[in-house]
């Protein structure tokens, strides 16, 4: 049952909920600063944040005693707060009424600029650019088909876990075409818990077969099934390996699922405290995007920047390839080289194709590029992969990641290095203003 302080959601025993409205409220304003096009074009482009579990607006932690913004209350801080922000949509949606009638009250008491009765009207009667919508998913879904949204990202934050159904259905709605940009997702995993267990969510089973789990167990299990979209996850994760092992291979099998609508899927974790690790997977077909988060991740978690040596790694492929240079004068380099050190140095994953967006700064014709990559893969630097997608693409759009042991061997350079969480501690630290190199 849902219980509130004031008009604040309260989430007993989450201590990591503080931290992760944090991470939001920074989040929200970085990814607006890229999509609306920032300072440079006058931030004038149309984007949307979209809050499909928005709750009340504030959240109140048990633990410390004290009410902070949700990220739906973020989404409303940035867009009344700031400047700039007139194309900027703020949707939140919420199904529960009782949390619905306190985000009300919440933007009242907080935002009394803001026209309540307008948000909740016809959509096409509202100035404001916010919407309120008490809808089930459907319900919302058919009304967000109406708006021009632009550039948009959905935020999933469920109590628990989202079902996967859900995220497809979101998904299908807005990636009509391969890998189409414009659209993110934001997806919070309570990664650990399902390990761990928490207040009454019990933890995994550790063995596949179903007579020997306890009523708990079998809940979880159904519960993970619906976020997995099916029961293929169980034999990978149904077991005694150690629960870092699990949780890893549970982020991995995430991802792969995520990729069915999304090039790139990156997930941010982080610790609020000792042995609980959370994620929050970014998902978009957007390489600038991926990349510029993940730099300013690494640069507030004190996790190394990536920077492999372009002189030296050219140097070798030059000796390796040299069939790719004859008739080149002066400083040019072969598009063998550049499409490859783009996708080593900007593509999450080492993912590409020859519709990525980026390519066509280098190379505008996609037959032209997909001979390349077949070219790479020929070398070995490029794999092909077997991946499903959400849509049929025929036989000219093939799927590749980096083979980075050949990359390491060939060109001397390393694969990033994993990412070390982000801990309750570090964000009092480092959660800082963006610095502008970032956000241009």
């Amino acid at each position: 049952m849902l219980e509130f302080v004031g008009d604040a959601i309260c989430l007993s025993g989450l201590t990591g909920t503080e931290l992760k409205s944090r991470i939001i409220g920074e989040y929200y304003p970085f990814w607006w600063s890229i999509t609306s096009g920032g300072k440079r074009e006058a931030y004038r482009y149309t984007t949307a944040i979209v809050e499909l579990n928005a709750a009340t607006g504030e959240v109140y932690i048990e633990d410390t005693k004290e009410t902070v913004l949700g990220s739906a209350g973020h989404a409303l801080e940035l867009k009344v707060e700031s400047t700039h922000t007139d194309n900027l949509k703020v949707v939140l949606v919420e199904e529960d009424p009782l949390c619905y009638d306190h985000l009300k009250k919440v933007i009242e008491r907080r935002w009394p600029t803001v026209s309540v009765e307008e948000a909740e009207g016809p959509v096409h009667q509202n100035s404001s650019n916010i919407y309120l919508l008490n809808r089930t998913l459907d319900e919302a879904l058919a009304i967000l088909a109406k708006l021009d949204l632009g550039n948009a990202i959905y935020f999933f934050d469920p109590l628990r876990s989202v079902k996967w159904d859900t995220v497809e259905k979101t998904a299908r709605d807005r990636i009509r075409d391969f890998y189409q940009t414009g659209t993110e997702f934001l997806i919070f995993l309570f990664t650990s818990d399902w390990f761990l267990g928490r207040d009454d969510l019990a933890p995994l089973p550790i063995a596949t077969t179903e007579e020997n789990w306890i009523e708990d167990e079998k809940q979880t299990v159904l519960e993970a099934d619906e976020f997995f979209g099916g029961k293929e996850w169980r034999s990978h994760i149904l077991n005694e390996n150690p629960v870092d092992d699990r949780q890893r291979v549970m982020v991995e099998l995430y991802r792969n699922k995520l990729h069915k609508w999304f090039r790139y899927v990156l997930p941010l974790p982080f610790n609020p405290k000792e042995e609980q690790l959370f994620h929050l997977f970014l998902c978009s077909n957007y390489e600038t995007g991926v990349r510029m988060t993940r730099n300013a991740y690494t640069l507030r978690t004190g996790n190394p920047k990536y920077s492999p040596s372009n002189l030296d790694a050219f140097r070798l492929f030059k000796q390796l390839h040299p069939e790719v240079f004859e008739n080149m004068k002066g400083k040019r380099r072969p598009m063998e080289w550049r499409i490859l050190w783009r996708i080593i140095r900007q593509h999450e994953g080492g993912r590409c194709d020859c519709m990525c967006s980026d390519f066509a700064e280098i190379m505008r014709n996609p037959v032209k590029i997909q001979n390349i990559l077949e070219w790479l893969t020929d070398k070995r630097y490029l794999q092909e992969v077997d991946r499903e997608i959400a849509w049929k693409v025929g036989e000219l759009i093939k799927l590749y990641e980096l083979d980075w042991e050949i990359v390491r061997s060939n060109l001397r350079v390393e694969a990033p290095a994993p990412m070390i969480p982000l801990s309750s501690e570090q964000a009092s630290r480092v959660l800082l203003p963006i610095p502008e190199q970032l956000q241009e």
